[in-house]
C-alpha cells in the first residue's frame, strides 16, 4: 500500500476547506442513512419477513418451456414472474393461500422451498424477502420520467469502463449530469414490446429505470462527478431494483444482478444496500460465478457493528472479488471510522469518505449525506480511475488495494486502510 505524503494531504485538505468556505449556498438538511435492517415483516408482527406465497426458482438450463409449465402445474403455482431481459432460468412462483395463510394442502412456503431443492429440474430455490433500503428518500424530483431525456443522456459509443449501479434507478434530469454518460445497450432485448436502451426497471418491469426515490441518483452522481473531474471515460448502467419507498424484492435484485453480468462490457457493480444474517443462497451463487467477470463494491452497513459476528450481505459474501467498504469522516489526518459504520477484520476490507458529503439539489441548495453507501460510491469511482482495459477483476482489486492509505486507526478493518481523494 502506498503512503500518502504529508504535503499532498495538506494541499488536499486546504483545497477542500477553500471549497467549503467559498460556498455561498444554503444547507437544507443533514441526512444520515437509516440503519439497514432485516427484511421487514409481511405476515404480521413477529412473523416471517417474506411473503407466505412466493418462492424463487432457478431451473436447470436444459429444462424446456413445456417442462417449466409441467413443473408449475405439479407445484400448484397460480401465477409467476420472469426475469425480463436478464435470465430465462429464473422465475418467481406465486401460490394461492387458504384462510389460515398457508398454501393449499396445509404446507408452508418454507417447507415447499426446502422440498423443492431436491427437484432434478431445479438448480436452486429461495424465499423472496423484501428489503428496505437504508438510503434517505430525497423527496425531490429533478424532472419527470422521460425516455427522450434518458436517450439524450446515453453515450453514442461505449468506452472501456462500464459501471452498473443496482439501486433505485437514476434521475437523468439531474442538473449536474451535463454530458451523456448512460450505457448504450448494444442489441438490447425486447420485452412486452419495450426495447432495452440504457438500463432496466425490474420493479415495474419496463425499460426506463427512472429514479422516484433518489438514492440511486445520489450514488451515480458521486461516481459521475469523480470520474468526470479526473477525465476518465466511462458510462453507467442504471438498474432499478428498489421502488419509490426504498423497498426491494430479492427476486428483482437477483434479476438485476444477472442483467448486469450478462453485459460483457460491465467491469464494476456498485451495490450500496444490504441486509443481515441470512445469506440467501442464489445471490451468493451468482456472485461467486461472476468473480472472473466483474469487480463488486458493496457498502458495509450502518449499525456500527462487527460484521464478523453479524454478517451483512452482500458485503459479507466471501467471494474474493467483492470489496466491502466502511465509512470514515472527512479528516485525512485522523482517518477515524464513522460512528455508524460497520467494521470487521475479516469481512470489511477498507474505508472511504462517508460523512457530511454535499449533494446539490440546485446550484444554491445542498444537503449533507452520510452513510456507507456514499463511501461505497467513492470506492467505486476510485476503482474506476484505476481500471485499465484487459484487467481481470482480481488484478483490478489488487490495484485498488495497492493504492490505499494505511492507518493504524483502522485496525478494525481487514486491510487497515482507506481511500481518500
Amino acid at each position: 500500500m502506498k503512503t500518502l505524503q504529508l504535503i499532498a494531504l495538506v494541499v488536499l485538505t486546504a483545497c477542500m476547506s477553500c471549497q467549503q468556505e467559498s460556498m455561498d449556498n444554503h444547507l437544507l438538511q443533514n441526512t444520515t442513512e437509516t440503519p439497514e435492517t432485516q427484511p421487514f415483516p409481511t405476515r404480521g408482527p413477529g412473523a416471517s419477513s417474506y411473503p407466505a406465497n412466493q418462492m424463487i426458482v432457478q431451473y436447470d438450463a436444459s429444462v424446456t418451456e413445456s417442462d417449466k409449465q409441467a413443473m408449475r402445474n405439479s407445484y400448484g403455482v397460480s401465477n409467476y414472474k420472469t426475469c425480463s431481459c436478464a435470465d430465462p432460468t429464473l422465475e418467481l412462483w406465486i401460490f394461492e393461500l387458504d384462510i389460515n395463510g398457508n398454501l393449499q394442502g396445509g404446507s408452508t412456503i418454507e417447507e415447499v422451498v426446502l422440498g423443492a431443492k431436491d427437484d432434478s429440474g431445479l438448480e436452486g430455490t429461495d424465499l423472496n424477502p423484501i428489503f428496505h433500503h437504508a438510503g434517505q428518500k430525497l423527496n425531490y424530483s429533478f424532472g419527470p420520467a422521460d425516455m427522450t431525456v434518458g436517450l439524450q443522456q446515453t453515450v453514442s459509443t461505449n468506452t472501456d469502463l462500464t459501471i452498473a449501479v443496482l439501486d433505485t434507478g437514476i434521475d437523468y434530469n439531474y442538473y449536474q449530469f451535463t454530458t451523456p454518460f448512460l450505457y448504450h445497450v448494444p442489441n438490447g432485448c425486447t420485452d412486452n414490446g419495450m426495447q432495452d436502451y440504457y438500463g432496466w426497471d425490474f420493479v415495474n418491469g419496463d425499460n426506463d429505470p427512472y429514479d422516484d426515490h433518489g438514492h440511486g441518483t445520489v450514488i451515480s452522481s458521486m461516481v459521475y462527478g469523480r470520474l468526470t473531474q479526473q477525465n476518465i471515460p466511462f458510462q453507467i448502467l442504471p438498474i432499478k431494483v428498489f421502488d419509490e419507498n426504498g423497498d426491494g424484492h430479492y427476486f428483482d435484485i437477483l434479476c438485476g444482478f444477472k442483467y448486469a453480468v450478462n453485459h460483457e462490457d460491465v467491469d464494476m457493480i456498485n451495490m450500496s444496500f444490504g441486509w443481515y444474517n441470512n445469506n440467501y443462497s442464489l445471490l451468493e451463487h451468482f456472485i461467486d460465478a461472476s468473480q472472473n467477470e466483474v469487480l463488486i463494491t458493496a457498502s458495509a452497513g450502518n449499525l456500527g457493528q462487527n460484521n464478523d459476528f453479524t454478517p451483512h450481505y452482500p458485503s459479507s459474501y466471501q467471494t474474493p472479488t467483492i470489496l466491502s467498504i466502511a465509512s470514515i469522516g472527512n479528516n485525512p489526518f485522523s482517518a477515524q471510522l464513522s460512528s455508524f459504520s460497520n467494521y470487521g477484520t475479516v469481512s470489511v476490507d477498507i474505508a472511504a469518505l462517508g460523512e457530511d458529503i454535499p449533494f446539490y439539489l440546485t446550484p444554491n441548495e445542498y444537503i449533507l449525506v452520510s452513510g456507507t453507501s456514499y463511501a461505497n460510491a467513492f470506492a467505486t469511482a476510485f476503482g474506476g480511475r484505476l481500471f485499465s482495459p484487459g484487467m481481470t477483476p482480481q488484478q483490478h482489486l489488487s490495484e485498488m488495494l495497492g493504492n490505499t492509505i494505511y492507518s493504524p486507526n483502522l485496525s478494525m478493518l481487514k486491510y487497515h486502510a482507506y481511500i481518500y481523494y
